[in-house]
């Protein structure tokens, strides 16, 4: 493939991508967020081309809620502390091989038709990082690494 195919590629890309940004919520969506969170503030909405996310707050949470584009809700991230984990997550990590890494970040995972998770994103130097999924029981459900 020639430079300027790639390169004719890559603008093609990025255009479709700033276009999508550009469509409009549909009302169905922003109804249905509204039924599930009435009590969010500083909503913003994010165009995933195959789905709608909002980022928002109740409370003293910080969330991100992902829609269809029917409405239909799909999943919500909850921001937590390690600290506020429930205590059989907690258990379930510390048993863990992880347990000696650094704790980056805390999301609860709710998806329609599964049961909640907990997900807990470790560190073991500046490069290597984890994702690890929770079950509410403190299992250790999947482990994945990233860079």
């Amino acid at each position: 493939m020639s430079k300027k195919s790639v390169f004719s590629f890559i603008l093609l890309l990025v255009m479709y991508s700033a276009s999508a940004q550009f469509r409009k919520i549909p009302a169905v969506v922003t109804d249905s967020f509204k039924v599930k969170f009435e009590n969010a503030s500083g909503v913003s909405w994010k165009d995933k081309l195959t789905s709608f996310q909002a980022d928002f707050k109740q409370g003293d949470k910080e969330i991100k809620a992902s829609f269809s584009s029917n409405g239909e809700w799909i999943k919500t991230e909850t921001k937590h502390t390690y600290q506020s984990l429930p205590a059989d997550v907690k258990d379930g990590f510390k048993k863990s091989k992880f347990a000696d890494l650094s704790v980056l970040d805390v999301l609860q995972v709710d998806e329609k038709d599964k049961d909640t998770q907990y997900r807990i994103i470790v560190k073991k130097n500046d490069v290597a990082k984890r994702s690890l999924v929770f079950s509410k029981t403190g299992q250790l459900i999947s482990d994945n690494a990233f860079f």
